[in-house]
């Protein structure tokens, strides 16, 4: 008998194994019997024993029987799959030789009784039944039997590798987008707090008209960054409105010491890049940057394509670091997962990178610009 598995199944695995006649265990069966009994049929007609097909006529009954007894010993492996080598090799030892005794015992019997009812030539041979024939045919089945095994054996250890692969890949999305979805629904709560108080203080000096505004610029960016699906992708220009409700709610907190720039090519604009993937970085520039600067600071957020790239930038124009320190809590969470997504969605044909640049801080991500597809307009 082949090696067996020692894990226990999965419910799919289960329900697979536990269901003998599918078309993917079948196939394999029919085949190797089907093989072997028309080779049979060859050196019966090479022996002179038979007519070319005759032998695999008469042999139509013995193939549904090896067949059936396959799947019935593919099933009662299955079924013993998940107890102890003790307890689950020796009742499939003792079915295989069962099976291997009754198919050489039927091959034996019933060749001798189609001769003697329908072919009388073949009872040259048919009728001589003796031990080193007994011997040989069941040494011929018993090796059908555990090759078939073999090959069902090793389809199914295949097919628990790809799905195995694929419930980890699964599982990895899965991680990757609740990640995604919790960055944004954690939004920084100094965050918020200070723009509902900038909020609250324009209107106690009676600016109502830019307090509207702010509520408004608000309400976009909530709408934006919680409104949609956080793996999904979307158009630049999408992604670009969201930022620029943002930054308009800071410019009005910061005021003459916030000076935004929003640049992105309209070749571009509907270019889809995954949903969200900017947010963080300008949150680390403002947290991490203009936040820290005593004088007037800038950000830039740029989208141009260069060569077969798509770029996204965000840069602070003061030295601290707007990207985000390894272990520097949320931020560093948001770069993690930025680079996952990117992994995910583009595997390395995507990188961000974060570092000081000349005159103040950048962040950079790229994108493959060529497989990428534009999208609706939404």
């Amino acid at each position: 008998m082949p090696a067996q598995e020692d894990h226990p199944m999965s419910g799919e695995e289960a329900a697979a194994a536990h269901t003998p006649f599918q078309r993917t265990v079948i196939g394999p069966v029919l085949v190797v019997w089907g093989f072997g009994y028309l080779l049979v049929d060859i050196i019966a007609y090479l022996l002179g024993r038979s007519v070319p097909g005759l032998n695999l006529l008469a042999s139509v009954p013995l193939f549904a029987l090896g067949v059936s007894q396959t799947l019935a010993l593919h099933h009662l492996r299955a079924r013993l799959r998940r107890q102890s080598p003790l307890l689950r090799w020796p009742p499939q030892a003792v079915a295989l030789l069962l099976a291997t005794a009754v198919q050489a015992a039927f091959d034996l019997y019933w060749l001798r009784w189609v001769s003697l009812t329908f072919i009388p030539e073949w009872q040259v041979w048919t009728l001589n039944i003796n031990l080193q024939r007994l011997f040989t045919v069941g040494i011929l089945y018993l090796w059908t039997f555990c090759l078939s095994l073999t090959l069902l054996w090793a389809m199914h250890v295949r097919g628990a590798a790809h799905a195995a692969a694929a419930r980890a890949a699964a599982a990895e999305a899965a991680a990757a987008r609740s990640e995604a979805a919790a960055l944004r629904l954690q939004l920084n709560p100094h965050f918020m707090f200070n723009a509902l108080n900038s909020i609250s203080s324009l209107v106690l000096i009676d600016r109502k008209d830019e307090a509207e505004e702010m509520i408004m610029r608000l309400c976009e960016f909530l709408r934006g960054s919680l409104g949609t699906d956080p793996m999904a992708d979307v158009p630049v220009a999408q992604e670009i409105e969201v930022i620029r409700a943002y930054l308009g709610i800071e410019s009005a907190r910061f005021g003459d010491n916030l000076h935004v720039s929003v640049q992105m090519d309209p070749a571009v604009a509907q270019v889809p890049v995954p949903n969200f993937i900017l947010q963080p970085l300008v949150e680390n520039a403002i947290k991490h940057g203009v936040a820290r600067s005593r004088g007037a600071s800038r950000v830039v957020v740029d989208v141009q394509a260069d060569g077969g790239d798509l770029v996204l930038s965000v840069f602070n124009s003061t030295t601290c670091n707007a990207g985000g320190r390894s272990g520097e809590g949320r931020q560093g969470i948001g770069l993690h997962i930025i680079r996952q997504r990117l992994a995910i969605r583009f595997a390395e044909r995507a990188a961000l990178a974060v570092g000081p640049s000349n005159d103040g801080y950048r962040a950079e991500i790229r994108l493959p610009l060529d497989p990428m597809q534009p999208v609706p307009q939404l």
